[in-house]
C-alpha cells in the first residue's frame, strides 16, 4: 500500500470522528457499534441498514468494564447474524477473562489503544497486549499510536516494536491543535505500510477500515478478477477464524465439564 496525498490531506483537514460505546453509525464498509447500546434494537438497525448494502467490518467499541456483559451479548448477535469479521475495541485495561469472554463471543481481532505518553495505566495496557496474544490467534491483536504525540522517530520505532511482538499496529490521526505536519503524517504512514509487509502481518480483515480511516491505498489497482480473489481470501480468513474459535471454546467447556464444573 501507498500514501494517497490527496487523501491524506482530506483526512487531516477532516478527520475522521472518534467513535464512541454509544455510537451507531456506518463509514463506507465499516459498521460503528456501541457496545453499550440495546442490543435487540440495534440488530434491527443493523439489519436495515445490512439489507440495503452489506458491511465488510463490524467494529464493536466495548463500554467501561462494567458494561462488558451487553458488548458481550451484541457480540454474539453480530457472530449469529451476519457473516462478516468483528474488530472489537476495548480503551483500557483488560483482564483475562474478559478477553476469553469477548473471543468466545465472536471478535475476531482485538484492539487495545497504547500510547507511551500521559497515560498512568500504560503498563496495565501493556500486560492486556501480551495477555490478548494468549487468547486471540496470530495478527487477530491490535493497538494504535497516536500521531504527533511524540517525535517520528519514537513513533517508527513504536511501530517497529509492536510488530516485533505479533500487534497490529495502527495510527490514529492527531488532534487539531497537534503540531504534526503533512510530511510527518506522510511519512509515519508509509513507514506503516512497509513494516506492515516485511513483518507479513495479516492486515486484510482490517482492509475497510484502512480504506475509511487512512490515507493508504492499494500500490495497484485491480480489477474485477483481483477483486472476486480478495473476496475469496475474505471468505477464507473468516471461515479460519470462526473454526479456531469453535475448537477453542469445545476445549474449554470440556475441561469446566471433565472437572465437573
Amino acid at each position: 500500500m501507498v500514501v494517497d496525498n490527496t487523501k491524506l490531506q482530506k483526512l487531516l483537514t477532516d478527520p475522521p470522528m472518534p467513535v464512541t460505546s454509544r455510537d451507531l453509525r456506518r463509514d463506507g464498509n465499516v459498521f460503528h457499534v456501541g457496545g453499550e447500546l440495546p442490543p435487540r434494537e440495534t440488530l434491527e438497525t443493523l439489519f436495515d441498514s445490512y439489507c440495503l448494502a452489506p458491511a465488510e467490518l463490524f467494529h464493536l467499541s466495548f463500554g467501561a468494564p462494567d458494561t462488558f456483559s451487553n458488548g458481550e451479548t451484541l457480540a454474539r448477535l453480530i457472530k449469529k447474524n451476519f457473516n462478516t469479521h468483528i474488530l472489537g475495541t476495548m480503551d483500557f485495561p483488560v483482564s483475562s477473562a474478559l478477553l476469553e469472554r469477548a473471543y468466545a463471543a465472536g471478535v475476531d481481532i482485538i484492539h487495545i489503544p497504547f500510547t507511551a505518553f500521559g497515560r498512568s495505566d500504560q503498563e496495565s495496557r501493556l500486560a492486556s497486549l501480551q495477555c490478548a496474544q494468549t487468547v486471540f490467534p496470530r495478527w487477530a491483536v491490535a493497538s494504535s499510536l497516536v500521531l504527533g504525540e511524540a517525535h517520528l522517530e519514537a513513533l517508527l520505532a513504536g511501530i517497529d516494536n509492536l510488530l516485533s511482538h505479533g500487534i497490529v499496529p495502527l495510527l490514529q490521526f492527531p488532534a487539531p491543535a497537534s503540531r504534526c505536519g503533512i510530511e510527518e503524517v506522510a511519512a509515519a504512514y508509509a513507514h506503516l505500510a512497509t513494516a506492515w509487509r516485511t513483518s507479513k502481518a495479516t492486515v486484510a480483515p482490517l482492509l475497510p477500515l484502512i480504506a475509511f480511516a487512512t490515507p493508504l491505498v492499494p500500490q495497484t489497482q485491480g480489477g474485477t478478477l483481483r477483486g472476486f480473489m480478495n473476496r475469496l481470501r475474505d471468505r477464507r480468513l473468516l471461515a479460519a477464524s470462526d473454526l479456531r474459535r469453535a475448537l477453542r471454546v469445545r476445549q474449554v467447556e470440556e475441561s469446566f465439564e471433565s472437572a465437573g464444573l
